[in-house]
């Protein structure tokens, strides 16, 4: 491989993590204890239950459809889908109306969705852009943006600059620098300071115009819930994990996770929808009545602190919410 052309940042992590032989999301199970992260579905069934409880308020302000499309980019093991069709029977007619879409690209996590939602009917795709919008839909995405690959740029005496990867041979790999395009310059905050790193993110953004197509046809909400920041900054936060530590990026490639934080005060501002301020986890699952549920089932103390400890998930992890028209008031915000 020694002496190809750079390879970009946003090429090199989307072949790392989906190469269909290779990739760290095509050949491994990623999640839990045994793996190398734990979602906050993971951690606790109230996570679920307080977010289906999200959903079904909005499909009651929806006017309760009889069909609707309820879509989960990038499910895991299923656990949070699975999580919320089973407190399904709180609203009549909800279960019934409810064609569970997942965006899934790993055969083996599809086994794994299809495993925990055997009791219902379950549509897999590649890309959400491949839904047929016919109905309104409900989307959601937790621990999913922070895997779409970015670009990092810098501002040198020579211009705009972004990162790319070079071969030194066959097993060594190192990052380097190269003239930006125009398109990702465009992404970028109107102030900046020269030689920081600028972190910008076009698959990101590319995936919410799908999504917000498929909300302005027919009516609906996203729900987002990631690690990240409100304010546009500089600042590397690429970051590589492997068994629950950090390691380097350009090593065991397709054995590790690569992810960054998402920046949502750009996601904010390209959304061409209706969107509620960006509030922490805490405040989020707090909102919603997490505190209660887990009295009421006795649930572990600790698992709740996970979720919304401010040295934990809650204050690190920010949700978002985006909808069309004037007739929803998202809960939780």
């Amino acid at each position: 491989m020694a002496g190809r052309c750079p390879m970009g940042l946003g090429e090199f992590t989307s072949l790392a993590l989906m190469h269909p032989e290779y990739g760290y999301y095509t050949n491994r199970d990623p999640f839990g204890v045994d793996g190398d992260f734990i979602t906050a579905p993971e951690i606790s069934q109230i996570f679920g239950e307080v977010i289906g409880a999200w959903v079904i308020d909005i499909w009651m302000q929806m006017g309760s459809p009889s069909s609707f499309n309820l879509i989960e980019a990038g499910a895991g093991r299923g656990t949070l889908m699975a999580d919320i069709m089973r407190i399904s029977n709180i609203a009549g007619g909800f279960e019934s109306a409810a064609q569970i879409c997942l965006i899934e690209a790993s055969d083996l996590l599809k086994g794994k969705q299809r495993a925990a939602l055997n009791n219902h009917k379950v549509t897999w795709y590649d890309a959400i852009s491949d839904i047929d919008v016919d109905k309104p839909c409900i989307i959601l995405g937790n621990e999913f943006l922070d895997a779409l690959p970015i670009e990092q740029l810098r501002r040198s005496s020579d211009g705009w600059q972004k990162r790319v990867i070079i071969a030194v041979d066959d097993n060594e790999f190192k990052f380097d620098w190269v003239r930006a395009e125009k398109e990702l310059v465009t992404l970028l905050p109107s102030k900046t300071v020269s030689n920081e790193i600028y972190e910008v993110a076009p698959i990101r953004l590319e995936f919410v115009n799908e999504c917000e197509a498929l909300i302005k046809a027919h009516g609906g909400a996203a729900l987002f819930i990631d690690y990240g920041y409100t304010k546009s900054h500089h600042g590397d936060t690429l970051q590589a994990i492997k068994n629950h530590k950090f390691v380097n990026v350009l090593e065991d490639i397709g054995s590790c996770d690569i992810t960054s934080h998402v920046d949502f005060e750009a996601l904010s501002a390209h959304v061409g929808l209706n969107v509620t301020p960006v509030v922490t986890q805490a405040h989020f699952l707090k909102s919603l009545g997490i505190e209660q549920r887990a009295k009421a089932i006795c649930a572990n103390e600790m698992d709740l602190n996970r979720l919304v400890g401010e040295d934990q998930m809650g204050e690190l992890f920010k949700v978002i919410c985006f909808y069309h028209g004037n007739n929803l008031t998202p809960a939780g915000f």
